[in-house]
């Protein structure tokens, strides 16, 4: 059952962290379009913030608590700093996802880019791409300390 729920949780961590990245290649790739085909693009970051960025990130914390579960047992106190390290970013990593990057994006698929929804696209787009990286450095430190882990 152990291997399953490992399982779920890679496959998960790479579905947040995949599409995070999609979404970050389409914003960089969006500064050198047309300024009119703005909204395409962040329709399709919004979509890959639904279906695979949030998704992710809660199946990821989810199934890292069942791991934490199995492995020690309800508060029992005998994991190692690396295991709190990666346990606190990758919680960290998903609220900041859920509640900051998430609502960017689905802000940012409503408005237009040219016109007078033009500031609050921008704002939106600045929020998103903040939140995106704090979010991502939250769980590529969560990565970092899964791995040392791993081998310490």
């Amino acid at each position: 059952m152990n291997s399953t729920w490992r399982l779920i949780h890679y496959f998960a961590f790479v579905a947040w962290i995949g599409g995070a990245l999609g979404v970050m290649m389409a914003g960089i790739t969006m500064k050198k379009l047309d300024r009119s085909l703005w909204g395409g693009v962040a329709d399709v970051q919004s979509a890959l913030f639904r279906l695979l960025v949030a998704p992710g990130s809660i199946v990821t914390l989810a199934s890292g608590f069942v791991l934490t579960m199995q492995m020690y047992g309800a508060l029992s106190g005998q994991s190692r700093p690396w295991m709190g390290m990666m346990q606190g970013m990758g919680f960290l990593g998903t609220l900041i996802t859920l509640l900051g990057a998430m609502p960017a994006a689905a802000k940012l698929a409503r408005l237009e880019p040219l016109g007078e929804t033009a500031a609050a696209f921008d704002a939106a787009r600045a929020r998103l791409r903040i939140t995106g990286m704090i979010g991502g450095f939250c769980s590529f430190l969560a990565l970092v300390a899964g791995a040392l882990y791993r081998t310490g």
